[in-house]
């Protein structure tokens, strides 16, 4: 009798053991959202052959656990870049050289500068060229950041204010868009204008900014700000690309989530090659005119549920295969470190973290970004929406575009100083 006892307790057990291998092996379904509430009964839960546990950093699971992040999950769905981008990647190979010495790569026209299948993960200098692939015009030959506003975001009290700023990025290189690859006489990378255009109190600060190409690294970017006060431009330090937009929690250095280029860094080591959860289909509309003035005006944030800073809960996340790679800033950055999470296939940085000089955890970024289709059919995928979120303070300025590729009509002198200061008066 005793053996027949145990005998049916180990049946017992044994099948009670398949039953939670088989729950846990269960695809979850698509649609299901991660929350504090249900994170342990999903983590080992499989997703796309992957378990969801496996594809969520440290700091997203605890941003889940601790912090009210939500994560509704949907399947990945792959992204075509423009043909021409690819092509040109696929030109590079054996004309770009990467010095080891200076960590500079030359013989670049377009496209990617390295080839990301053709990376290492134990190369010593696979870090650097990912970077330089983030470096070129990803998403077209002119960025175009349409309707951009950065919200203050208390975490506690929700909305503070808003300002809305206009934002555009000239290549000088790697253009693809129908004209000339290159323009210029080979000095200057790109040229960036940003200036403040609401409210009064703002209206009309701005920057505008030259970066180079320089061998030595030595030369640092060109930054002028025009100041209202005195309807005067005024040339910034060399640093200036360290400092914070404006009054918010997100440096120039921050632009998309990581701006410099790879020898404006100490160091830059891939740390590894991962899934990650990531919003790579963010909806086409970020900033909804027609609500104006209100938290409707921007759909894709949840403005009205505690913390009120993160993806808006209908916004969905789905495995992307990444590159993780940590930078060291040099000397005088407010961060000790930076970590960028940024897509294989192409450089297109989905999450990032920043680490202040004591080596604590400071802030987050998520990017909600969209495959878009530039004005003369130039295929890429764009940062939309970013959630620049300072957790030692509990506070974020986030931002919504309906940024575009490739705007038509747009030449390099529309990307000047005097042009700055002729939108800024």
């Amino acid at each position: 009798m005793l053996n027949k006892l145990i005998a049916t307790s180990l049946a017992l057990g044994l099948a009670a053991g398949l039953s939670l291998h088989t729950f846990a092996e269960e695809e979850l379904p698509a649609g299901t959202v991660i929350s504090a509430d249900n994170y342990d009964d999903v983590k080992d839960r499989m997703f796309e052959g992957k378990t969801v546990g496996s594809m969520i950093p440290e700091r997203l699971e605890w941003m889940i656990r601790e912090r009210n992040l939500t994560m509704k999950i949907r399947h990945s769905e792959p992204i075509e870049m423009d043909e021409k981008y690819m092509a040109a990647t696929q030109a590079n190979k054996g004309k770009v050289k990467f010095d080891p010495v200076t960590r500079q790569a030359t013989g670049w026209t377009a496209g990617m500068f390295f080839d990301p299948q053709d990376i290492d993960i134990n190369d010593p200098h696979a870090g650097d060229k990912i970077i330089w692939n983030l470096r070129g015009p990803t998403y077209g030959a002119t960025m175009d950041l349409r309707h951009i506003s950065f919200v203050f975001i208390d975490g506690e009290k929700g909305v503070e204010r808003i300002q809305r700023w206009w934002s555009r990025r000239y290549y000088m290189e790697g253009r693809l868009d129908g004209g000339p690859v290159s323009e210029g006489d080979g000095t200057i990378m790109q040229k960036t204008i940003l200036v403040a255009t609401s409210p009064q109190d703002i209206k009309g600060l701005g920057t505008f900014s030259i970066r180079y190409n320089d061998p030595s690294a030595s030369k640092p970017d060109d930054t002028w700000a025009y100041l209202k006060s005195v309807r005067r431009a005024r040339r910034l330090t060399g640093s200036a690309w360290m400092d914070p937009i404006g009054g918010t929690v997100q440096l120039y250095d921050d632009w998309d989530i990581w701006d410099a280029v790879p020898t404006k860094y100490k160091s830059n080591t891939l740390l590894e090659r991962r899934w990650v959860f990531a919003v790579a289909h963010s909806p086409l509309l970020s900033v909804d005119l027609t609500h104006k003035n209100t938290i409707k005006e921007f759909p894709s944030v949840a403005m009205d549920t505690p913390p009120h800073f993160y993806p808006a809960s209908h916004i969905e996340w789905e495995p992307r295969e990444v590159f993780v790679v940590e930078g060291v800033p040099p000397e005088g950055h407010p961060y000790s470190k930076k970590i960028v999470y940024m897509e294989v296939d192409w450089p297109r940085p989905y999450l990032g973290e920043a680490y202040d000089q004591n080596g604590k955890f400071w802030k987050f970024f998520i990017f909600q970004n969209r495959p878009d289709i530039g004005d003369d059919g130039y295929k890429a995928i764009m940062p939309v929406v970013g959630h620049v979120i300072d957790y030692k303070a509990n506070f974020s300025t986030t931002w919504s575009s309906n940024m575009k590729a490739n705007p038509a009509g747009v030449e390099e002198d529309d990307v000047t100083l005097k042009q700055l200061i002729k939108i800024a008066r």
